[in-house]
């Protein structure tokens, strides 16, 4: 079943889910550099050789002597290292086969951990890079010789699960370092709070998710499953089951089927057991009798809620990020009766802390590079209860985490710079300038500061280039840092500060608790012991009580717990007793950071045009008229793409063969390209068919910009084109023409956040222009226009889409367009030179299932859509105007095939309300998928 999965993969879908890359997202301003040894070329701007050596001489290390568990293929590999994006991620792709290292280290460290981030990178991504080495055996090898890389990616992405890819290479960053998130608490607060809410859900529906219950993602699924199956069954366990599956040994099942083989156990009873084991662990945990007693603050909330980094606002009020699966997120207040008043939606962001005092709140809102996809930054913004308004109060920069002082003349922000260097920025909001950047001799990596009581420091927990962490108190006139806590791979979680002392959040124990540190001793007390993680606290008014949020099966909760400092437990945050679990041993040798040298290596140039072409997949494409086949190419840098390919036109019966190259380093990309085109047609004005080959070469520009900011991702694309065109007509009754034209395109996309559950955004806007016409002697015209109208429907997961277009074509018809019109649901085309249509949309969920059968379909959400289409097509031949009119609805299954391939397919019912000019049909039925099926009555 897999492998027949497999091939309609590559026979009906599209590649681009396997592609993570930013086409031309750097500037030629950066000059690329380059180490190159026997299994990696690590690739990076000029300036980060330091970061560059690292991460071969990690590689190199892995390389030698980690590969025992999964296999001993080798392949060269390069890496590139981005610095100029604020996101912290790293990725390992085939086609080509290259990996990403995005440098900026995660704002938070209870989720990913407090590591050295290149280090981390390093242990998680190679393992990626070793796997896909090791998986091009049996069919996934004849893949790759057929298909090229994409085609080996594919049939390894079904074979082998993402569970297993991310849970393989989260065990070696556990077993291979001091930390990792194997032996992070927050890492399985999913997992546990499903445990002990008793919530059982079937294994197809941890795998495919739900838009309706909270489902853990697949990192911590795949890191129990590859754990338990170590423990079991042995080191090389896995490497067995996977070249088993990766050669499809018996089509159906495969990975399944070796489980089965080895253990007795399919997927679904191997998941069973795992969870069984873990289980009790948390359970019992949970059950011990000193666990600290809280209450809920609120009610359950439907759907999915998470309520997070909670404020005292005074009066039994209080101020936290609400963020539903049907709401986008916001800042509320809340009140002792669970009444809720929105404040402010901090819109797109890289990290989604904010930070309140005294009626003020200040957050780090995302800005873009208007053209270069890996340059991004962050503005401050503080929100005013006073005035009710928000304004930004500092230039772009790359800040993360603010705090605003008490008087809110200040704010405290991290920052970062390409290079690497971290530091505390102390920014004014009246004028916006920095005033001061505290010094950093040891380069530590600042979370999460917040002013002391008197805004004289200020408190952060750091992370050493080790990767340990600690808490620091930093004075705000001269900079003197004072260690409050030592330095461990315990992370840390936000400092919250009251007086003189500080809560926080840490790791010490099996979950995340409340800490309190007094400034006075320095000393550090165990506030509150619980069965799940703690992720935010506050104290309230009379600081009586503490407020914290808690991870629970429907998201994070608020829980309310009575201070009582008398029955403060004194620890030390490193020596406290974990459980067996959160403690695993691998036996691979334990860490390696330590055992990696610091080889100095050679340095030299990285040209831009390295490898232009570097052909490495064979790609199908069914996108409805069009279905091709073409052999792609991109360089390692990804600025450069290059297409060699056949094409086939549903629509007119048309076959193309072409080529065509794009340049993407410089501001426009740059694009050029040859066809030619067998068997284009259109209809004369005396409605016969004619038919033509044509010849047809290319040359044009586009610039793509990205103008997105608050709660909008907003882009738009001007590009034109030249063509130079020969026809060569089948009818000697026409004149072969030589054809000059333009194509000029504008395309504007405006959409607000969408939540989860949302079909569409709830207001946007999506506009296309097209003009094409003729140079020369041979008049030949067109104009296109579409607009498509987003707004928010009566219940918050309904919406309502209103669009509108327009194609006009002049009368000769000595060259026809292609045509890209939008025709009222259920018609035929008509002849025209002039046409417009109106519609209406009205999107809404019927059911979301979490229902699928035999590991094969998975339905997620069924929903539909309610249209009505009106349209006007205007025939010179006859100088009248023809009417067509639509009414129907759409039936849509959001599913997934094989635990895997997101497929969402559906059918169409049309009644004609005028009749059809082609044939006498009232009513018809379309089938919604990769090819589509109708049938009429």
């Amino acid at each position: 079943m897999r492998f027949i999965l497999a091939t309609a993969l590559l026979l009906f879908f599209p590649f681009s889910f396997l592609l993570a890359q930013q086409f031309g997202g750097n500037p030629p301003s950066l000059k690329w550099q380059q180490i190159n040894t026997d299994s990696v070329r690590v690739i990076f701007p000029r300036g980060m050789s330091q970061q560059g050596e690292r991460v071969a001489n990690i590689v190199d290390y892995l390389n030698r002597y980690t590969r025992a568990s999964i296999g001993n293929q080798q392949r060269k590999v390069s890496i590139v290292l981005q610095n100029q994006t604020m996101e912290s991620n790293g990725y390992v792709q085939l086609g080509p086969f290259r990996s990403e290292f995005y440098l900026a280290p995660a704002p938070a460290s209870q989720d990913l951990g407090s590591l050295n981030w290149v280090e981390q990178l390093s242990l998680h991504e190679y393992r990626h890079v070793l796997q896909n080495n090791n998986f091009r055996q049996g069919i996934s090898k004849v893949a790759s010789y057929v298909f090229g890389e994409l085609g080996q990616a594919a049939v390894t992405n079904i074979a082998v699960p993402n569970w297993f890819w991310e849970g393989d290479a989260v065990v070696m960053e556990t077993a291979l370092s001091p930390q990792g998130r194997g032996r992070l608490p927050a890492f399985f607060d999913g997992f546990r709070g499903l445990t002990l809410a008793g919530k059982d859900y079937s294994f197809m529906k941890i795998r495919n998710g739900s838009y309706r219950d909270f489902v853990p993602n697949h990192y911590p699924l795949g890191y129990l499953l590859n754990t338990y199956g170590r423990n079991h069954y042995g080191q090389t366990f896995w490497k067995d089951v996977t070249s088993d599956a990766v050669r499809y040994k018996g089509l159906f099942y495969p990975f399944s089927r070796s489980l089965k083989k080895r253990t007795g156990k399919n997927i679904t009873a191997f998941y069973t057991a795992t969870l069984e084991e873990y289980a009790s662990a948390w359970k019992d945990y949970a059950a011990r009798k000193d666990t600290t007693a809280a209450v809920p603050l609120l009610s359950v909330a439907k759907p999915v809620t998470n309520y997070k980094y909670v404020y005292a606002a005074g009066n039994n009020e209080w101020v936290v990020l609400k963020d539903a699966y049907n709401k986008i997120p916001g800042i509320f207040l809340l009140d002792a009766a669970g009444k809720e008043k929105l404040l402010v939606r901090p819109g797109l962001v890289y990290d989604d802390f904010f930070s309140y005092k005294n009626g003020r709140i200040v957050w780090a809102a995302a800005r873009f590079d208007v053209r270069w996809g890996w340059k991004d930054f962050s503005v401050i913004r503080v929100w005013d209860n006073a005035t009710g308004r928000t304004k930004t109060v500092a230039a772009r920069g790359k800040y993360f985490s603010p705090d605003i002082s008490a008087n809110g003349q200040q704010v405290i922000a991290a920052a970062i710079t390409p290079d690497m260097q971290y530091s505390l920025q102390l920014i004014n909001t009246a004028t916006g300038t920095v005033t001061k950047k505290l010094p950093n001799p040891e380069n530590w990596y600042y979370t999460y500061p917040r002013f002391t009581a008197g805004d004289e420091a200020v408190i952060s927990a750091v992370r050493n280039v080790k990767g340990e962490m600690a808490l620091v108190q930093q004075s705000l006139s001269d900079g003197t840092a004072t260690l409050l806590t030592p330095f461990s791979y315990t992370v840390i979680g936000i400092p919250a500060v009251s007086g003189d002392t500080i809560y926080f959040t840490a790791g010490g124990k099996d979950v995340n608790n409340v800490y309190a540190l007094t400034l006075s001793d320095k000393k550090t007390y165990a506030i509150t012991d619980r069965g799940n993680s703690a992720l935010h606290m506050a104290l309230d008014a009379d600081k009586d009580s503490l407020v914290f949020s808690e991870f629970t099966a429907k998201g994070y909760k608020l829980y309310h717990a009575p201070v009582q400092a008398t029955a403060w437990k004194q620890v030390t945050l490193d020596k406290q007793v974990q459980s067996a679990w959160i403690q695993p041993e691998f036996a691979e040798g334990g860490s390696i950071l330590d055992k990696v040298t610091h080889d100095s290596l050679p340095v030299k140039k990285y040209p831009l045009f390295t490898r232009p072409f570097n052909f490495h997949s064979w790609v199908p494409s069914f996108a409805d008229p069009n279905y091709s086949i073409s052999l792609r190419g991109e360089n390692v840098l990804n600025t450069t793409s290059t297409s060699i390919g056949y094409t086939y036109n549903r629509n007119e019966g048309y076959s193309r063969l072409g080529g065509d190259f794009t340049f993407g380093g410089w501001f426009p990309y740059l694009t050029t390209g040859v066809d030619y085109t067998i068997n284009r047609n259109a209809l004369t004005r005396s409605g016969a068919r004619v038919y033509w080959n044509e010849a047809t070469w290319y040359a044009g520009f586009s610039v793509p910009l990205n103008l997105s900011s608050g709660l909008y991702s907003r882009s738009i694309t001007l590009g034109s084109k030249f063509n130079l065109l020969q026809d060569y007509f089948q009818d000697p009754r026409y004149r072969d023409n030589r054809f000059q034209y333009l194509s000029n395109r504008l395309i504007f996309n405006n959409q607000r956040a969408r939540a989860k559950q949302h079909i569409n955004t709830h207001f946007g806007q999506y506009l296309v222009l097209q003009y094409n016409h003729s140079l020369g002697d041979l008049y030949a015209e067109q104009l296109y226009a579409r607009l498509d109208q987003y707004l928010p429907g009566l219940w918050p997961n309904h919406s309502l889409v209103l669009q509108g277009a327009y194609q006009e074509r002049d009368k000769v018809f000595n060259y026809s367009f292609s045509d890209n019109f939008v025709y009222a649901r259920g018609y035929n085309t008509p002849f025209y030179n002039r046409i417009y249509k109106l519609g209406a949309n009205y999107h809404l969920p019927l059911f979301y299932p979490d229902w699928g059968f035999a590991q094969i379909l998975y339905f997620s959400r069924i929903r539909t859509n309610l249209f009505y289409d009106y349209s006007q097509a205007y025939d010179f031949r006859v100088d009248a105007n023809t009417r067509f009119t639509s009414a129907g609805a759409e039936l849509y299954f959001d599913t997934r095939i094989g635990n895997t391939i997101p497929f969402t397919w559906g059918v169409r019912f049309s009644h004609l309300l005028d009749k059809d000019p082609v044939d006498n049909a009232q009513n018809r039925v379309e089938f919604m998928l990769p090819i589509q099926q109708l049938f009429k009555y």
